[in-house]
């Protein structure tokens, strides 16, 4: 595939249409010294999304890659990432749940058992670090990682202050319409869905890029409040999976 531009400093390289169909999207931040990958997709295709992001930057320039939680579709391509010498980072639960290639935790097995993922796909245990709440120190980006549960637990967004606008690399918590993802597993919590969301909604988010679905790329913001607002009402917001 070829990188898709789509602000200054940041690229689409991967995704389902683009990459494998199994893979959500993943992002290449990169300021033209320096810069971050957020997601590495299922796996079966990441050789695939690093060399899209090559025809932007050695990848190598890179502080490594942010997966932003531990399912398959967004952390599978992990292994292919750190075997091509990026530092694979994560909240504590995600890196934990990399190292042994937990299948329970990160729900892998009820979703292959359900035909989410082919009978023969594994997770590939991975090297990874576990990164803290607040700014991450990337070059002269303007980086923060924010706690974000409720989707599943140890999820992470990244918020990226760049040109006057507030992004949000949201993953699996928050898409395009306010719409949010809630899935029948063992971890996924409206609670903390609900206040991740509410949240959210009081950073003045400007362009909003999800791991499905089409981006946002200006007035996110009233995308964030739609949702905050229901879960305010306690009801949850419409949910992506159909």
């Amino acid at each position: 595939m070829t990188a898709e531009r789509l602000l200054d400093t940041v690229w689409r390289v991967g995704g389902a249409g683009l990459t494998d169909d199994l893979d959500c999207h993943c992002y290449l931040i990169f300021d033209g010294r320096t810069g971050l990958l957020v997601d590495t997709g299922a796996g079966r295709a990441a050789d695939r999304w690093l060399a899209a992001v090559a025809q932007v930057c050695d990848p190598a320039a890179l502080a490594g890659v942010l997966v932003t939680h531990y399912h398959a579709d967004h952390a599978g391509g992990a292994g292919t990432a750190a075997a091509a010498g990026l530092t694979v980072l994560g909240s504590r639960d995600t890196a934990a749940a990399l190292r042994v290639a937990d299948e329970d935790v990160t729900s892998l097995a009820v979703a292959r058992a359900a035909g989410v993922y082919p009978p023969d796909y594994r997770l590939r245990a991975t090297a990874a670090e576990a990164v803290a709440p607040g700014r991450l120190p990337v070059g002269g980006l303007d980086l923060e990682v924010v706690d974000a549960p409720g989707h599943c637990d140890g999820h992470l967004v990244l918020v990226l202050r760049t040109a006057g606008r507030t992004v949000l690399f949201s993953g699996d918590c928050l898409f395009a319409g306010g719409r949010v993802s809630v899935q029948a597993i063992h971890d996924c919590r409206l609670d903390r869905y609900a206040a991740t969301v509410i949240d959210l909604a009081d950073r003045n988010v400007d362009v909003l890029l999800p791991g499905h679905g089409e981006p946002v790329l200006d007035g996110a913001g009233a995308d964030v409040e739609r949702a905050a607002a229901s879960f305010r009402r306690l009801v949850p917001p419409p949910n992506l999976l159909s």
